[in-house]
């Protein structure tokens, strides 16, 4: 299977050396693992559905894929479900197994995490394609900020919460990536439907 060029950022190399370091229970390997199943996942569909993809990228945020020619609407929230799919069905199947629990657990929560209905996450990519076969685009931007807001700012009081009563900051830290990458998009002008548009597709 022809990936085309594969671009590793310095931030990806930078997080992955930090989540390393600070590594004492062998999580990191078991969650690229998952990673790596779930974009694997996303171009069995898209090559399935006939895209072509020229090239993945790698960075502290995701994996982005580089489709020769943007997929259809339908074609492209199908292909944004097939990684979190992917992890549901590794959680269901090693949530069994001895030892399995810790690498289910990683696949249900990056699953859950990516169909968060939030800007480019899978959710949130799944859910625009789909209003916007139903209702058409500008419907689907409208809902999508709608969504958008509700979001994060209901991850950011959840995050407040358990860094101040329980001293967690995970949440929080979770929140502020959702919230820099909703100031990207309806503040800066990127634009939401960038991946059925340009044929890219960003993935957690």
């Amino acid at each position: 299977m022809r990936l085309g060029r594969v671009e590793v950022t310095g931030g990806f190399l930078l997080l992955a050396a930090w989540l390393n370091y600070l590594d004492r229970s062998l999580l990191v390997p078991a969650a690229l693992t998952a990673c790596a199943l779930h974009e694997l996942g996303h171009i069995l569909v898209i090559r399935l559905l006939g895209g072509n993809i020229k090239g993945v990228r790698l960075t502290a945020v995701g994996a982005e894929l580089v489709l020769a020619r943007p997929l259809g609407y339908w074609q492209e929230g199908l292909s944004a479900l097939a990684g979190p799919g992917t992890n549901l069905v590794l959680a269901l199947a090693f949530c069994g197994t001895a030892g399995g629990l810790t690498f289910a657990g990683l696949n249900l929560a990056l699953a859950l995490f990516n169909l968060l209905p939030v800007g480019r996450l899978d959710g949130g990519r799944a859910l625009y394609c789909t209003l916007a076969l139903l209702a058409g685009p500008g419907t689907a931007d409208r809902a999508g900020i709608c969504l958008d807001c509700l979001c994060t700012a209901g991850t950011l009081a959840a995050g407040l919460f358990l860094a101040l009563v329980r001293g967690n900051i995970t949440l929080l830290l979770v929140a502020f990536w959702l919230l820099a990458v909703f100031l990207r998009q309806n503040i800066s002008g990127f634009p939401r439907n960038k991946a059925c548009q340009r044929g890219r597709k960003k993935v957690q």
